[in-house]
């Protein structure tokens, strides 16, 4: 049975995932043995990591951003060697995008430190799996109700 949410809750759950989010953050100062990535690349990025593959088009339609913007970010992360563009096998005129292993060193030794992070934080009080693995649905659902036109 779902009961109705308050906004109070919601917003509190907002405040919340933004404070996380800020001690997470792939650009601050505790990322200093990773490529350094703006806010737009480290969006671009993500797609990019998780949609091997993927096109230009694909990807400005999944991150809300303009031909334009995520041309000078698909150029940074092509400079930075973290992405890797491929003609399509079957059309030449269709650049297909693909994380590099420079990409793949950084997001592991990312994806290592969160989890180190959030281990730490929820050490004193005991893990509990089942709580995290429903806290972890809840945040993708609500990833995906933010952009429901976004492609996976």
């Amino acid at each position: 049975m779902t009961t109705v949410t308050s906004d109070d809750v919601l917003a509190r759950l907002a405040d919340v995932v933004l404070s996380v989010a800020r001690e997470l953050d792939p650009t601050g100062p505790r990322a200093l043995d990773v490529v350094p990535l703006t806010g737009t690349e480290v969006m671009v990025m993500r797609w990019v990591d998780t949609n091997p593959g993927t096109t230009p088009s694909a990807t400005a339609e999944a991150t809300a951003l303009r031909r334009s913007n995520l041309s000078v970010a698909l150029g940074s992360l092509v400079a930075k060697g973290m992405v890797e563009r491929r003609a399509h096998p079957d059309d030449a005129r269709t650049a297909q995008l693909f994380p590099t292993a420079r990409a793949a060193e950084s997001v592991a030794l990312l994806r290592s430190r969160w989890a180190a992070t959030l281990r730490s934080a929820l050490d004193g009080q005991g893990i509990d799996t089942a709580a995290v693995t429903s806290a972890v649905g809840l945040l993708e659902r609500i990833e995906d109700g933010l952009r429901p036109s976004r492609a996976g």
